[in-house]
């Protein structure tokens, strides 16, 4: 019955994945940028802090859902 849905949610965790270790390449080059231009590297935690709450978003919902 939920199978579908389980799924979707599957598809999704992957496709979050996805989007967060694309992030987190760019931050990675946004900080050597401005490391080697010696600006401030404000928002590096809160883009990681994102990228964790998303990865392990899909992960809880898998988990919630029954199957």
């Amino acid at each position: 019955m939920l199978s579908p849905i389980a799924q979707l949610v599957n598809w999704l965790a992957w496709f979050v994945l996805l989007i967060c270790i694309a992030r987190v390449i760019w931050v990675g080059g946004q900080l050597a940028i401005r490391i080697y231009r010696e600006e401030a590297i404000e928002g590096f935690i809160g883009s990681l802090v994102a990228a964790a709450l998303l990865g392990s978003a899909g992960a809880l919902a898998i988990a919630i859902l029954p199957t």
